[in-house]
């Protein structure tokens, strides 16, 4: 072999060595409110601005607002497994398939991955689980969404950087005991699992990272609402995996971030915990776009939803909305549901009286919301078939399964903030886009949900 072919098989393997090189913003943020659809981030405005709050909306100040069709390829009202597929691989699928196409024959996919090629860094955040659908849609290809396990696994075996969220789901294959538990493959796949948050810096310097609120199988990191001061965030999160990427920038980073439980308190028609979680998702939108004002050319910041959640409506009775009531309430619905039934183990025959006072001190009913006789009365009816009677049944939604006593209260305080909802499931209504930063102004007009990473693709150059 003479020396020119030498050279030329030589340029050839380290060219085939190198990340190809990116195209586009460098930095991009994908940030995916679950639910979240016009009615609850406007809800979440008026909060804001009736309780004369210093907070704002920032992406409502972004200069591209949109919105986005959502259905599914089987259905006109999408699940989140194929809005996730939607919104991470540009093309439709059935609902409650991540990453396959509406045969469930072949493997779409996703934009990450791809990025992952291009040299970018790849970060997945959720406050749900990291093998819950929507992130599972940017890394997985599974035919039923419930395949927990084996979604957990592709995470491991993505390769990708960073994942953060509140555990997994399915550590353990049911049908197979004999299988490896999760956290011991992520670890052979070269991850370090990080489960204290306040030893993060000092565990986890180098490599791959999971960053977990517990691995005990915790469904979402703690709503906003109940959530303690100084236990993981959504925007903690966020800010740990860019403080991390940005140790070795390299060609950029990806990262999807999901504020999941926005879905989750809009299935239980959940109003003020609702609000606390965009509040929530908002905080983490302002950490990137800290980082956007430090880069602006580099970066674009992508704020959408997968679908809507509930069917919210402000104004069920008359002109007024006095929304600022939901700031009594001091706990989400599930939250709740666990005093008061622990306060049924506590007594054996508790009394109204002692119903009342968590009543009031949670919700501020009586206090400082007024509740007419008829609605007491209404209450103590429930109070009796749940805990005297026991006739009643507790109360089940999608994802959590609350007292009749709280559910009821809930929806009185609701009422008295004149909030309604049409559905305790998703919706067919449009989403919200909000973009700002490098190439915004490709994504302007009316848009369908495959369009957003077809168009990530489009000014990054990959195929």
């Amino acid at each position: 072999m003479n020396k020119l072919s030498k050279f030329s098989l030589l340029a050839l393997f380290i060219s085939l060595s190198l990340p190809i090189y990116s195209k586009g913003p460098k930095y991009i943020f994908f940030f995916i409110g679950d639910g979240m659809g016009f009615g609850h981030v406007e809800a979440t405005r008026l909060f804001l601005d009736e309780t004369k709050s210093s907070e704002n909306l920032l992406f409502l100040d972004f200069p591209i607002v949109t919105h986005a069709v959502t259905q599914s390829a089987d259905h006109r009202i999408t699940d989140s497994a194929a809005a996730a597929t939607a919104l991470a691989t540009g093309s439709k699928t059935a609902n409650y398939t991540v990453g396959m196409d509406s045969s469930r024959t072949y493997a779409l996919t996703p934009i990450s991955k791809q990025l992952k090629k291009t040299g970018r860094q790849i970060g997945i955040i959720t406050t749900a689980t990291i093998d819950h659908a929507t992130p599972a849609g940017f890394y997985a290809t599974q035919p039923d969404r419930n395949l927990y396990y084996q979604i957990g696994k592709q995470a491991a075996e993505s390769g990708f950087d960073f994942f953060g969220g509140a555990s997994l789901l399915k550590p353990v294959n049911n049908n197979n005991p004999q299988d490896i538990d999760l956290y011991t493959y992520f670890r052979k796949m070269g991850y370090t699992i990080c489960n204290d948050f306040k030893n993060y810096d000092k565990s986890a310097k180098n490599g791959k990272i999971v960053l977990l609120y517990d691995t005990l199988g915790t469904k979402h990191i703690p709503y906003e609402i109940d959530r303690k001061s100084g236990t993981l965030s959504l925007k903690e999160l966020t800010q740990t995996c860019i403080n991390r990427f940005m140790n070795n920038p390299k060609q950029g980073f990806f990262m999807m971030i999901e504020g999941g439980t926005i879905d989750w308190a809009a299935h239980s028609n959940d109003a003020a915990t609702m609000i606390q979680e965009t509040i929530g998702f908002n905080e983490s939108i302002k950490v990137a776009y800290d980082f956007y004002l430090k880069h602006p050319k580099e970066t674009l910041i992508i704020v959408t939803a997968d679908h809507e959640t509930g069917g919210i409506g402000l104004g069920i009775k008359d002109s007024n909305l006095p929304i600022s009531l939901l700031q009594k309430q001091k706990v989400s619905e599930e939250n709740l549901s666990n005093i008061l039934y622990q306060l049924k183990e506590r007594k054996s025959s508790p009394s109204w009286e002692d119903a009342k006072e968590i009543l009031k001190k949670n919700l501020g009913l009586w206090e400082y919301i007024p509740v007419s006789y008829s609605e007491e009365a209404e209450l103590m009816r429930i109070f009796d078939a749940s805990f005297i009677s026991k006739r009643a049944k507790d109360i089940t939604n999608l994802y959590s399964t609350v007292g009749p006593l709280t559910n009821a209260a809930i929806s009185l305080i609701n009422q008295k903030a004149h909030i309604g909802w049409t559905s305790n499931n998703h919706t067919g209504a449009v989403v919200p886009v909000y973009v700002i930063g490098a190439e915004q102004g490709q994504f302007s007009g009316r848009l369908d949900n495959t369009d957003i990473p077809n168009t990530i693709r489009k000014i990054t150059g990959i195929k």
